[in-house]
């Protein structure tokens, strides 16, 4: 029987072990781990309440009957079998534990939390296993803190040149895209500051007080700035700096980002010339005109100033483009821009507007409009004696006039750039009109109804051959016995209000709004028509035809000439089709093919107005031509003009080499008749001299009709 001094040691040495067993269990709950101690069963023998909050169970969790969220990848698509893993380490007799990193997805919110997963199995002495001790590790600092790390390694890797300097500027860390940029070794950079290098590579915008300044009080200075690796390298770049500072503010480091945008700042500046200068010639183009235009009237009228425009056009521009190719005649613009720069003001603002046209802004403090006007004719008559020369290009002298239209600015109608561009413009138009070698006029205002004259006129054109307005005229060419060989087609408009319309004016229209295809297509049909009637009467007669430049490089101009011969039934080998050099030689290739085709149909062709533009020898053997006709402009001067009697001698002499027959257009005179008709026995002969052009019937009457 127990004691009293026994009993009392027995309650003392209970109430120890479970002091003991409160103490192992506070100290269970209080470690930040998870635990779960299994019975050999995997049922739990003991589990902490973080191992309850990072897996959602409970005390009584079966890991072989209860589901589990758990992972073996962030996807959430490979799933893990703890029961599995925790039979596996019950067969495994290590001393260290097992480990493995398993995904745990919460299935209220789906997000995945990376926990640890460290087991071992625990022995009694015996060899028997006694526990499974499993250790869970919530991860997600260490993973978190592995992404900022590769973030930030990816970050400093990237194309970017960028450093990490200490809180004393010095140079601790740099990528390889910053040594590339700057063109510094890193030892050389280990031993320099951050405002060594700025003062020594960068050239700033900003001072550099206010970089300082930005940093002490937002941490961050950004700023585009010229970086000078070397004293012939210059590179364009956005410097960033960055701070970083604790909470009381003591600096630990200075982050500095260099993007390189050389090549944005060169491709953003070739954007920018593009958009407001002409890429041929380096002027500035139409868009930068008006813009400067607009300025300047604001700054005349506040001023109570004025000023001109002038507006330029270069002649037979067009000739030199189709006769030497646009290599020869992009050359040729660049000499004439280049020799108006050296003509005006420098002052005074030079665009390039259209092809060859030319736009001067002349910058005038005038106290009038009649003064600027004045001012403004003395510029243009100095700049057309500037442009009336011979310009040397590819060992070609090409030579060409200018014609100018001049409009003084501003006043009350003229409230926009358009509208002085339009009415300069205008100028130039009217300026056409005057019969001289450097044409110029001066704008007045009942210009503006001549453009709504054409204006209607285009309009009125588009029903002229289904109101029957329009007519086919002919003129007889003679042979050297003065008898009928042939016709040329002319085409008549008849304006019910306004009478017969010059064709060197609705032409021109017709062309300039492709009415021209229409009315080409019309004239081929009833002159296809007229030709077929006619060789019932005269079997051999032939007929020419002119073919305008963008009726022929249309790309239906084959297939309607077949559609219109075989509607009509007429035989080709009558027909003649008049192309002019210009046709010829625009497009080589596509014209050479063309003409071959027309050959092939039947048609013959001829070179209309030959002598007037720039055709080669080289070029011309290649075309498969029948026919030359010298133009009236050279027939006109004869037998006064040496020079024009010189020209006609040459195609004479070339139309012979090749076996060519010859036209020629214009003779009105005896005199004119005699001169030609010694040059060649088989020159046709085409003018007043014989008949003017007439109707159909009267034509027929007159020649055909004995």
């Amino acid at each position: 029987m127990a004691t009293n001094s026994q009993l009392t040691e027995l309650e003392l040495t209970l109430e120890r072990i479970r002091e003991e067993r409160e103490n192992k269990r506070e100290i269970f709950e209080a470690i930040h781990d998870g635990i779960i101690v299994f019975k050999p069963s995997l049922s739990i023998q003991n589990i902490n309440s973080q191992a309850k909050k990072l897996l959602s169970i409970e005390a009584n969790f079966d890991p072989a009957k209860d589901y589990l969220s758990l992972y073996k990848n962030k996807k959430t698509t490979l799933m893990f079998k703890l029961d599995t893993w925790l039979e596996c380490i019950k067969n495994t007799n290590k001393q260290e534990p097992t480990e493995i990193l398993v995904w745990y997805s919460d299935p209220l919110n789906l997000q995945s939390t990376p926990l640890l997963f460290s087991a071992k199995a625990m022995f009694n002495k015996n060899g028997e296993l006694k526990n499974i001790l499993l250790v869970i590790y919530d991860r997600s600092i260490h993973n978190e803190a592995d992404e900022q790390k590769r973030l930030m390694q990816a970050a400093f890797n990237s194309y970017n040149g960028q450093f990490i300097a200490n809180e004393k500027g010095y140079i601790i860390k740099s990528n390889d895209s910053f040594i590339a940029i700057s063109g510094l070794s890193r030892e050389a950079l280990q031993k320099m500051t951050l405002m060594q290098w700025l003062e020594q590579q960068v050239n700033l915008k900003n001072d550099s007080n206010g970089i300082l300044k930005s940093l002490l009080e937002n941490k961050l200075w950004s700023g585009e700035v010229e970086l000078h690796p070397s004293q012939d390298t210059v590179f364009h770049a956005i410097l960033s700096i960055s701070m970083i500072a604790d909470k009381e503010y003591n600096i630990e480091h200075y982050i500095v980002n260099l993007q390189n945008i050389t090549d944005i700042k060169e491709a953003h500046n070739r954007i920018e010339h593009m958009a407001f200068y002409d890429n041929l010639t380096g002027l500035a183009n139409r868009k930068l005109a008006k813009e400067y235009i607009t300025y300047t009237i604001t700054n005349h009228r506040r001023h109570n100033t004025y000023g001109a425009l002038l507006y330029i056009n270069i002649n037979r521009f067009k000739t030199i483009n189709n006769a030497f190719g646009r290599r020869v005649a992009d050359r040729f613009l660049q000499l004439i821009a280049a020799e108006l720069n050296k003509t005006v003001n420098i002052e005074d603002q030079i665009a390039r507007v259209g092809g060859d046209e030319f736009l001067i802004t002349c910058i005038d403090h005038a106290k009038s409009a009649d003064n600027a006007a004045k001012n403004a004719l003395k510029m243009a008559k100095k700049i057309a004696k500037a442009l009336n020369r011979h310009f040397l290009v590819d060992g070609l002298s090409l030579h060409s006039t200018s014609r100018i239209g001049i409009k003084p600015y501003p006043d009350e109608e003229d409230t926009s750039a358009d509208n002085l561009i339009v009415k300069a413009d205008l100028a130039v138009s009217k300026a056409k009109e005057i019969k001289t070698n450097n044409p110029i006029y001066i704008y007045t205002p009942d210009l503006s109804s001549a453009v709504k004259s054409r204006k209607q006129l285009e309009q009125d054109l588009g029903f002229a051959c289904q109101k029957n307005q329009v007519q086919l005229y002919y003129q007889a060419q003679m042979n050297s016995n003065q008898e009928l060989h042939g016709a040329e087609t002319l085409i008549r408009w008849f304006h019910p209000e306004l009478g017969m319309i010059s064709p060197d004016i609705f032409i021109e229209i017709a062309e300039e709004s492709q009415q021209i295809l229409k009315l080409g297509a019309w004239i081929m049909y009833h002159a296809f028509k007229q030709i077929k009637r006619w060789n019932k009467l005269k079997r051999d007669f032939k007929l020419s035809i002119n073919i305008s430049p963008i009726q022929f490089h249309d790309a239906d101009f084959i297939p309607n000439i077949i559609s219109i011969k075989q509607e009509t039934g007429v035989n080709p080998k009558n027909i003649t089709l008049e192309l002019t050099e210009g046709i010829l030689i625009s497009d080589t290739e596509q014209a050479l093919h063309k003409i071959d085709q027309l050959v092939e149909l039947g048609f013959k062709v001829s070179i209309d107005d030959f002598g007037t533009g720039y055709s080669s020898l080289s070029y011309f053997q290649r075309l498969p031509i029948h026919e030359l006709k010298i133009d009236k402009s050279f027939v006109s001067r004869i037998p006064k003009s040496k020079e024009d009697i010189a020209i006609i001698e040459s195609i004479v002499h070339l139309a012979n080499t090749k076996k060519l027959d010859i036209v020629a257009e214009g003779v009105e005179t005896a005199e004119q008749l005699n001169f030609i008709q010694k040059q060649s026995a088989n020159i046709l002969v085409q003018g007043y001299y014989y008949s003017k052009p007439c109707p159909a019937q009267e034509f027929e009457n007159q020649f055909l009709i004995k």
